[in-house]
């Protein structure tokens, strides 16, 4: 019985505390929604004293709209004019919003806070920017109209004029003071019907200007490679590779594809048939030569102090290059790739003078006084296997051939080759540092010799056969 009565106690206490609480706050609302202010108030020049927070907005939205009737805004920049009126304004939420603001009534949380900002003092203002529709947007689409980015001085490369580099100068840009601006209309607002704002601006000044390039467009390599005896088609494709070369400008940290600088390798491209390395053996294809234009460049680079990404070797060597310093390419699966690791961009110029195809590379020197220049050794020499002879039971070559004993030399053995090549640095004459940057091996290729499947007639003497079957090499 006395567990039942003390649980009434406690539930009728709890009752009484939340009628109590809801009645006091029901008080406390309608209090807040009768207070007045009681002192001097002045919102946009409107004593709002006795007026509660209704009265108050719903005089000054009022007096505002009449104020803004005939409202006249000049924004002004040289000969530019920006205009403005009453139709860009909306007053009755920023007027609701001044007023509150003025009476704080959303911070209170006791009477003696109502009482303390309801009689505080003070002149309340709505700013321009409160009652301005899209004020923000408006300015910006201003300074948008009015402001120039600073142009830096720039290059033009032009690989084929006696000027080669024309460099384009820097220009000043022009940058709005918004922040005078926006204050500038906001202390004219509520002053006068008549605003006029004059837009204040400072030049923008580049960060590039003309002397940047002084010492950025030297020539930093030049290579070249002889085309001479090359057949009409080799000498047409390394010279269209060039030309597609010809102008590359390269941005730092920048990767650059020769397969993809020269392509189409192919008859769309303008390439034509020529003599290619096949599987170690010289044949007929489309853009024979494309490999020396590679390899002119591959040289250039490394002597420019480029970072080479991808190069590979032939089958066998070549002759327009040292031994570990050629470029094999091949559309699909072989490519020269190199990267600009310096600070600037490099330029590059290439083309086919007389009997040399030539790239030159300019930018900024090597820092130091450095220079660079490569050399290949031979490690060593690999023994062919003498001569593989064939007999042509096909008939395909009857017309070289055609009894045995009668011989047509198809390829000559070649000894193989290993090799290193390196990069040296020289800083006044002097070698300073020597890297290995290549270390390559040619195989040896056997020759091969095609004699004659048939018999020889009785009574047929073969005439003297000036074709020799080599045998393998010795070891040296």
């Amino acid at each position: 019985m006395r567990i039942k009565k003390k649980r009434n106690i406690i539930l009728s206490t709890l009752l009484f505390s939340i009628v109590a609480f809801m009645t006091i706050a029901g008080m406390f609302v309608g209090y807040q929604r009768d207070i007045r202010f009681t002192k001097n108030v002045f919102i946009n020049g409107n004593d709002v004293k006795g007026y509660t927070v209704e009265k108050a907005s719903r005089v000054v939205a009022d007096n505002m709209k009449k104020s803004l009737e005939d409202i006249n805004i000049k924004i002004i920049y040289q000969d530019k004019t920006w205009q403005f009126d009453q139709t860009d304004f909306e007053i009755d939420d920023a007027v609701k919003n001044v007023v509150n603001t003025a009476f704080k009534t959303s911070k209170f949380s006791n009477r003696d806070a109502v009482n303390f900002v309801s009689g505080k003092t003070g002149n309340f203002k709505t700013a321009i920017n409160e009652v301005f529709v899209d004020f923000d947007k408006k300015i910006q689409d201003i300074v948008n109209e009015i402001e120039v980015p600073a142009q830096d001085a720039t290059i033009e490369f032009k690989p084929d004029s006696k000027k080669m580099f024309n460099v384009i100068g820097a220009k000043n840009g022009v940058e709005v003071d918004k922040e005078r601006l926006v204050a500038d209309l906001k202390s004219q607002f509520l002053k006068s019907k008549d605003i006029m704002v004059f837009v204040h601006t400072k030049p923008v000044v580049p960060k590039i200007d003309s002397d940047y390039f002084s010492d950025k467009l030297s020539l930093q390599s030049k290579f070249s490679t002889s085309i001479k005896g090359s057949q009409a088609g080799r000498r047409n494709n390394v010279t269209v590779a060039l030309q597609k070369i010809n102008g590359t400008v390269v941005k730092p940290n920048e990767i650059v594809s020769f397969n993809a600088l020269t392509s189409p390798q192919d008859a769309s491209g303008g390439y034509q048939d020529a003599i290619i390395i096949l599987n170690g053996k010289y044949t007929n294809g489309v853009g024979g030569g494309l490999c020396q234009a590679s390899t002119t460049l591959y040289n250039a680079c490394v002597l420019a102090n480029l970072e080479i990404e991808e190069v590979h070797k032939h089958t066998i060597p070549v002759h327009y290059v040292e031994h570990a310093l050629d470029a094999m390419i091949s559309d699909g699966y072989a490519d020269m790739i190199f990267k600009n690791t310096s600070e600037n961009n490099i330029y590059i110029k290439s083309y086919v003078s007389g009997d040399d195809a030539v790239v030159e590379i300019y930018g900024k020197s090597i820092p130091d006084g450095i220079t660079i220049k490569r050399v290949a050794e031979e490690v060593a020499v690999i023994p062919h296997e003498g001569d593989k002879v064939v007999v042509d039971t096909t008939g395909e070559y009857a017309d070289k051939v055609l009894y045995k004993g009668e011989y047509y030399r198809l390829k000559w053995p070649s000894e193989g080759y290993e090799s290193k090549a390196y990069k040296e640095y020289y800083k006044d004459g002097q070698l300073v540092k020597r890297e290995e940057i290549r270390h390559e091996k040619y195989q040896p290729q056997q020759g091969v010799v095609i004699e004659g499947a048939q018999e020889l007639p009785e009574g047929f003497v073969l005439p003297k056969q000036d074709v020799t079957i080599y045998p393998p090499q010795k070891q040296q």
